[in-house]
């Protein structure tokens, strides 16, 4: 059922908003914060950045549990961080740099809170919702749940927590590799590899963007707008929206065809929660679905290297699937359908090398350098920091814009490919990266969403909402860098 809207009835929304402050357990400077942090106004700012967590920090209301018709906020148990402005609930794979962002913090118990207000979405959905609203419960957004999880145990050793979420883990890796999201691929030499792509249960104007998606589907017939609202659905489950990434015809958002996109940095993730389930089962004792979830990680890794790697660019692609309507049990890999465009996401696999230090590299030293010095020629990066794509769209997942989560997976794994040079290159990208956030946040007092990489000290523009500020994400790897790297006392912070 390649590219078919799944079967599933219309999703009631209700209305309404309610979370309200809470007081995050927040020291103003935490034991062993940032000890490398050396240059004053570094510090002074850190400490700033760290102390917006409590800024960020919600519990639901419990008006939201006793009368859920009254609002399309989702009770959730624990405290949820927010990103900021607009994004007033919890969004998913923003959630993974904020809790990377409070370990740095020491909020042990916030980042514990936010896994297991996820695996709450789990256990009552299946999946992890884009968002804890009613009208998410179409999609989910980039799986990281697995990584948080890691993450938290290896600062805190906390086998109680792993052995309470791992059944969570098994289940949001069933729901994507359901026939909903999983596509079939045989590759040149006859061996069948099977990758996912994003597919929103949806096929109606998303409600918390109707008037917009209305108007983009003004001049469809009706059969083109239900097809292009479930494009536009699966576009908001990719966490990129919106991108000439997913589009046919990049001046032309009714062209989005998402879901017949093998994407490089989905099956990144995927890959990633297969080697972390293997290595929970292993602590807990589960050897047999260990194994089980290694040979998996083993598979998915040989189906990345033979459909989405490209020797002549070296960079991972994302492969295009044939749109023409035909549903085809496996499809037949082609070379021309490897998208040629260079995006942020062709580097993404790089991070497999920061990950589970006892297992083998996801690329050898010798292929990283070779992806490294690709990446160096792409025209990615740019003075304050890696753009997201090189077409000027006006689209905010786009050239100039530059975001978080793209420079903190490629410097992690440049930071840990082998190179000297590769990891010479993560601290330069760290460093541009640190200085714009910082002249931005003394511009104007905030942390924002995004960054125009261009110009030091600018933030990104673009796309269906103005900018945001607040802003969970960029807190959580701009504190990452900083431990990563420290800030020497004679090193400039500004521009």
């Amino acid at each position: 059922m390649a590219g078919a809207v799944p079967c599933h009835g219309p999703i009631d929304v209700a209305a309404g908003k309610a979370t309200h402050h809470t007081r995050a357990s927040i020291m103003r400077d935490p034991p062993g914060f940032l000890p490398r942090v050396e240059r004053a106004g570094a510090r002074a700012w850190a400490l700033e950045v760290h102390a917006l967590w409590k800024d960020l920090t919600r519990r639901v209301a419990p008006a939201v549990a006793a009368r859920p018709d009254r609002h399309t906020l989702l009770p959730l148990p624990g405290r949820v961080v927010v990103p900021g402005s607009r994004f007033r609930e919890v969004y998913y794979w923003d959630s993974y740099w904020v809790v990377r962002g409070l370990l740095v913090s020491k909020m042990y118990e916030t980042a514990k809170d936010i896994v297991l207000n996820l695996v709450y979405l789990v256990e009552k959905y299946g999946f992890v919702l884009n968002g804890a609203r009613s009208y998410y419960t179409n999609r989910s957004q980039p799986p990281l749940l697995s990584s948080m999880v890691l993450d938290i145990y290896m600062a805190t050793g906390d086998m109680a927590f792993v052995r309470r979420v791992f059944p969570s883990l098994l289940k949001e890796h069933s729901f994507w590799m359901s026939e909903v999201h999983n596509v079939a691929i045989m590759d040149n030499h006859g061996r069948v590899h099977n990758l996912s792509r994003y597919q929103a249960m949806w096929n109606k104007p998303r409600p918390e963007s109707a008037t917009i998606d209305e108007e983009f589907a003004s001049k469809l017939s009706t059969a083109a707008k239900e097809k292009f609202y479930h494009q536009v659905a699966s576009t908001a489950e990719t966490g990129w929206d919106f991108s000439s990434r997913w589009m046919r015809d990049s001046t032309d958002m009714t062209t989005l065809t998402t879901s017949y996109i093998i994407p490089v940095d989905l099956n990144t993730f995927i890959l990633k929660m297969e080697q972390d389930i293997a290595f929970f089962a292993k602590l807990i004792g589960e050897s047999t679905t260990s194994e089980i979830f290694s040979e998996a990680s083993k598979a998915r890794h040989n189906a990345i290297e033979s459909v989405l790697w490209n020797a002549d660019m070296e960079q991972w692609l994302d492969y295009w699937l044939p749109t023409d309507g035909n549903c085809q049990a496996v499809y037949q890999w082609k070379s021309n359908s490897q998208n040629r465009a260079i995006f942020a996401s062709n580097f993404v696999p790089l991070w497999l090398n920061a990950q589970h230090s006892g297992l083998e590299r996801f690329v050898d030293e010798a292929k990283s350098v070779r992806v490294m010095r690709s990446l160096q020629k792409s025209g990615l990066l740019q003075p304050a920091g890696i753009a997201t794509s090189l077409s000027n769209t006006g689209q905010q997942w786009d050239f100039p814009n530059g975001w978080a989560p793209l420079q903190h997976l490629i410097v992690e794994g440049l930071l840990r490919s082998g190179s000297g040079e590769a990891r010479e290159l993560a601290e330069d990208i760290a460093t541009r990266w640190v200085r714009t956030n910082y002249d931005a946040y003394k511009a104007t007092g905030a942390m924002h969403e995004k960054y125009d990489v261009v110009t030091c000290g600018k933030s990104g523009g673009g796309g269906e909402y103005k900018p945001q500020t607040g802003f969970g994400w960029s807190n959580g790897v701009i504190l990452s860098f900083l431990e990563e790297f420290g800030w020497p006392q004679d090193k400039e912070i500004d521009c």
